[in-house]
This record gives structure tokens, C-alpha cells and sequence, in this order.
């Protein structure tokens, strides 16, 4: 055999190994690279849910003050107790008859709610009129998308209203009507922000 046809033939060899070398090394740090911005994100999503619950909880004793009660939530669960806490919020909402009517724009009442520090989305999904929070109707999302749960009165027979997010894994454990039902937090729930809501247990 030519040596110098062996020779190529290795050097192809050796080329191809380090070629794979550095696409095994490019992946490595490129899924390091990916999980510490990963955490970072999360760490910083956290910090902001925190943030927008404290927000929120002040909101709500300004409407309590301006108006003598919380929020009421009646039947609405999910994105319907989000949008009342936020329109009821926003002003652009009072009851009605047990239900929340929209006002006439003439009627309005004022904001207590910083709107530049709040993730909104809109209940049907119309992007292009995101931002445009009195003539549509939208809901309170916590950094996860998910909306913030919100109840009052709560149904656990708990004082005050029930205020909280689901956290990163956007699950909890569903608030039941007796306190006493669960005896400790269920695995859910250990993400919840605050992490003493629904407080079931």
C-alpha cells in the first residue's frame, strides 16, 4: 500500500474524530449555557410573581378602603376571577345584579393599579389590542402565562381574600370549601407564590 495513501487516510481519520470532538464539546456548553439561562430566567420570574402579588395585595386594600370590601369573585374561577380582580382594579368595572357590568367610559373610576407593572393578556386572544385595557377585556397573568388565582370571599372559610400563582410548574392543588380537608401541602403546591397559599393544609 502507498504510505502516503495510509497517511491521508488516516489524517481523515484523525479530522473526522476531531470534528466530532468539537460538536460534542459545542453541545456540552451550549446545554450549560442554556440551563444557567434557564435558572436565571426562572430565578428572575420568581422574583417578579413575588413582586406582582405584593402589588396586587396592595391594590386590593386601596379598593377596600376606596370602597368598603374586596373584590367580589361570585361564581368566577380561572381567567373570569383574574379579569375581575383586574378590571375591578382597573376601574373600568363595578357590580351588578352579582355579576361585574362594564362601565360607561364616562363613568370610569380611577386606576389603583400600576398597569406598566403588570402582565395582562386578553380573554380572547386578540394580540394586535393587547394594551388596550378599556375597551377589552383582560385578565391578570402571572410570568408563567398562567392567571393569578383570585377569590373572594374565599370558599375555605379563611378570612381575607385568596390571592396567589401557581408558580413554575403552573399547577396547584384545587382550594377546597373546608379548611380542614388536607392534612399537609400536597407536592403542587411547593411552588405556589405566596408558598402559604391555598393553605389547605
Amino acid at each position: 500500500m502507498n504510505p502516503l495513501y495510509k497517511s491521508k487516510r488516516y489524517k481523515n481519520a484523525f479530522t473526522l474524530i476531531e470534528l466530532m470532538v468539537v460538536i460534542v464539546v459545542i453541545g456540552i456548553v451550549g446545554g450549560i449555557i442554556f440551563s444557567g439561562a434557564s435558572f436565571l430566567y426562572e430565578k428572575q420570574a420568581i422574583k417578579q410573581a413575588k413582586v406582582e402579588v405584593e402589588v396586587l395585595k396592595i391594590a386590593l386594600d386601596d379598593f377596600k378602603r376606596e370602597y368598603g370590601d374586596y373584590p367580589e369573585t361570585f361564581e368566577n374561577e380561572g381567567k373570569l376571577a383574574s379579569f375581575v380582580l383586574f378590571h375591578s382594579l382597573f376601574g373600568t368595572h363595578e357590580v351588578y345584579q352579582n355579576t361585574w357590568e362594564k362601565l360607561d367610559a364616562s363613568e370610569f373610576k380611577k386606576s389603583l393599579l400600576p398597569t406598566d407593572k403588570m402582565t395582562l393578556e386578553i380573554l380572547d386572544d386578540e394580540k394586535s389590542v393587547k394594551s388596550n385595557y378599556k375597551e377589552f377585556d383582560h385578565f391578570l397573568a402571572d410570568p408563567w402565562g398562567e392567571p393569578y388565582i383570585y377569590q373572594y370571599p374565599r370558599m375555605d372559610g379563611h378570612s381575607g381574600f385568596l390571592l396567589y400563582s401557581k408558580g413554575p410548574d403552573q399547577k396547584s392543588e384545587p382550594f377546597s370549601d373546608n379548611a380542614s380537608l388536607l392534612a399537609e401541602k400536597r407536592p403542587e403546591d411547593n411552588d405556589n407564590i405566596p408558598s402559604s397559599e391555598p393553605g389547605n393544609w
